[in-house]
């Protein structure tokens, strides 16, 4: 996952959990072009890791739900400072459901035992997407 989208103008990037509306890191988002919701391939997992879902490849996998977004390529060092990376996460592709590609921040540490959301679904809400 070392590739990175160009450092000018835009790219899509799939938000699956505090970035997404209503997110508690959604704000610098909220100025960019939402392109709707939409849903991956089965090709991923989504775990419960307490305040935030962490996004893994896996097989067998689910169908993840999110928003897609325009995000101007600026933003960049601002989202990967506030999402870890490259510690805690990384961005690579993911596959969504209607053919598009975009790109995500998967989860680069273990999940220990956390519990899968069999859902796909993070819920931003306050009782934070359990599953």
């Amino acid at each position: 996952m070392n590739a990175r989208p160009a450092s000018t103008g835009t790219f899509l990037l799939f938000v699956y959990g505090t970035l997404k509306k209503g997110g508690s890191r959604h704000q610098p988002l909220s100025r960019q072009r939402f392109l709707g919701n939409r849903r991956t391939r089965p090709r991923y997992a989504l775990y419960h890791m307490g305040n935030y879902p962490a996004m893994v490849e896996a097989e067998p996998g689910d169908v993840i739900e999110g928003e897609l977004y325009e995000v101007e390529a600026r933003l960049l060092d601002w989202l990967d400072t506030i999402e870890g990376v490259p510690d805690w996460f990384e961005l690579g592709q993911v596959e969504l459901e209607n053919g598009e590609v975009a790109w995500a921040y998967f989860y680069r540490q273990d999940t220990g035992g956390c519990p899968r959301i069999p859902s796909g679904r993070w819920d931003n809400s306050p009782s934070r997407g359990r599953p």
